[in-house]
């Protein structure tokens, strides 16, 4: 049986320090964890999480871009960052992305960089 908590008097809405916001919201972002498992831990709703990864998440920030390798018929390109995806040569066709959340993204590879970022945004998000 599960735990029960009996509520008497008036009901107090309870205070969640920024450092244990950050704990619990790491512990979500974990591969493989259920975000409704973690809010059951913590004894709080899932959208109570979501609501903190609004609130601490940073629009504004730059995006960052890992270094990619595109494997073609004849060989290897690499590309370091946004200026170097801007000089390659326009392909068609489709990259899947795999988000830190565990979800993917698949974007045509001509897409726009900021329209790709406010994708990845997006999808980290919800």
């Amino acid at each position: 049986m599960g735990r029960v908590e009996i509520f008497s008097g008036i009901e107090r809405r309870r205070r969640w320090s920024d450092e244990t916001k950050l704990m619990i919201l790491a512990e979500a972002d974990q591969p493989g964890v259920r975000l409704a498992d973690v809010a059951r831990r913590h004894d709080i709703m899932p959208g109570q999480i979501r609501y903190w990864r609004k609130t601490f998440s940073t629009p504004d920030a730059p995006a960052t871009f890992a270094p990619v390798n595109v494997f073609d018929g004849g060989g290897v390109t690499q590309f370091d960052g946004p200026d170097e995806v801007r000089r390659a040569p326009p392909r068609s066709g489709v990259v899947e992305i795999l988000l830190r959340n565990g979800r993917s993204l698949k974007a045509p590879v001509d897409i726009d960089l900021r329209a790709l970022s406010v994708l990845i945004t997006c999808v980290e998000a919800t």
